[in-house]
């Protein structure tokens, strides 16, 4: 008798996503919505750009998905762009 055991290995995919937002003046405004997406389970960094005005994200899609971010995001007192 011959038994055969397969073993799959699973990567979660990272994706990165860029998301526009409204609302930030200064770097402090850029620091609380980074604060608020790297305390997010899933997200791997987060650069935020008062002056751009955006979001560049990283994170495991197996984890966090992009609405969540983006409700993340709208927590903190600014508006994501649509």
């Amino acid at each position: 008798m011959v038994l055969a055991l397969g073993l799959t290995t699973v990567f979660a995919a990272t994706k990165t996503t860029t998301i526009r937002v409204e609302g930030m003046k200064c770097n402090q405004c850029s620091s609380s919505v980074a604060k608020a997406l790297k305390a997010t389970s899933g997200v791997q960094d987060a650069v935020i750009s008062s002056a751009k005005g955006e979001a560049v994200i990283t994170y495991d899609d197996e984890k966090v998905t992009e609405a969540k971010l983006r409700e993340v995001i709208n927590s903190t007192g600014f508006k994501v762009a649509e």
